[in-house]
């Protein structure tokens, strides 16, 4: 948090409170829901800096539901963005029914238009809530790179991590977390090779499966063509110096990753979970991981790649850019704060 309050600071304000996330709860998001107390806390916050609107970030439907309290509290207009709509029961969670059941009911008394990152989220939310009323869809987005200098850096990034001018590169980043599946890209990494002998394989994160991943990796000897990177603050240049952007997660939003890779003029080779999960990839710009060949096939000519690429680049610059979410954003904002009168 320190990094991003550092950035938002040249543009803004930061006030900063002390906050019990739910995960960090003993009993989660029962823990949450019942602390009044943090709520007041954080409702005389917001007022003694008296905003124009509050905007509350969720990652899913549970967490955080002692500041959708607060927000109920006084007279300042809110907007609340929940990243993964998905219910406790669909992730598997422990316990999903009294889960599911508080934060349908959390969510039921907030009274501003609650935001999915996605219309499939969205489809999620309104059905978990019943109702589609104060449901809204505005996409994540993402910087635009600037391309020109693509190939140089590729080259350069390339020579870094000893990785050939004519190799099969797929890159990946993201927390080495369950949801994300760091050892399930290496059982896919593991496939790929069976079926192409040139590829190489990078991930850039970190987190609490890396030791596992090390040891998978160190077993079968494969350190020369599946690598590791510490997390970076400049991810576009190894996306620059791929081929493609191999994600395998479990679940997911609407993953900055992904969209980054888009940016880059990367396609997807995702597995097929997730293109029921993400529908916007799909053949023209992505590559499913699935039955059959025609996967190998396609990420084994550069020209097929090429062609997703510059689809991918293209659905980033009408979907995912900044200014797209700046501007819905702006507009509910608008609406929001014109009920108020």
């Amino acid at each position: 948090m320190d990094e991003l309050c550092a950035q938002f600071g040249k543009i803004g304000r930061v006030l900063r409170q002390a906050y019990t996330n739910t995960y960090d709860r003993r009993f989660r998001s029962i823990a949450s829901y019942l602390d009044n107390g943090t709520a007041r806390a954080a409702a005389d916050s917001w007022e003694k800096f008296a905003p124009d609107l509050v905007h509350l970030n969720k990652q899913n439907l549970e967490d955080g539901l002692d500041l959708l309290r607060a927000a109920t509290y006084g007279g300042i207009p809110s907007v609340c963005t929940i990243h993964l709509t998905q219910s406790a029961k669909y992730l598997r969670a422990r316990t999903p029914w009294i889960r599911d059941w508080l934060a349908r009911r959390a969510l039921a008394r907030y009274r501003g238009p609650m935001v999915a990152v996605i219309e499939e989220r969205k489809r999620d939310l309104a059905e978990f809530l019943g109702s589609a009323e104060r449901t809204h869809a505005i996409p994540n987005g993402v910087e635009l790179y600037d391309l020109s200098a693509r190939n140089t850096i590729r080259d350069a990034v390339r020579h870094e991590f000893g990785v050939a001018h004519d190799s099969l590169l797929l890159v990946a980043v993201g927390r080495m977390v369950p949801q994300k599946r760091p050892v399930a890209f290496l059982e896919y990494a593991a496939r790929i090779l069976g079926r192409l002998p040139h590829a190489r394989f990078i991930w850039v994160g970190d987190g609490a499966l890396a030791a596992e991943w090390d040891r998978w990796v160190g077993d079968r000897h494969l350190g020369n063509v599946i690598q590791r990177l510490p997390w970076r603050s400049n991810v576009r240049d190894v996306l620059f110096a791929a081929d493609a952007f191999l994600h395998v997660a479990e679940f997911e939003g609407l993953p900055l990753a992904i969209l980054e890779a888009l940016s880059a003029g990367l396609p997807c080779a995702i597995s097929p979970n997730l293109l029921r999960e993400m529908p916007f990839l799909d053949d023209s710009n992505s590559v499913a991981i699935g039955e059959g060949d025609t996967w190998a096939e396609i990420l084994a000519d550069p020209a097929a790649l090429t062609v997703r690429g510059k689809n991918a680049r293209k659905l980033a610059e009408e979907q995912f850019s900044f200014d797209i979410m700046a501007a819905r954003y702006e507009a509910l904002y608008r609406e929001t704060l014109g009920y108020r009168g």
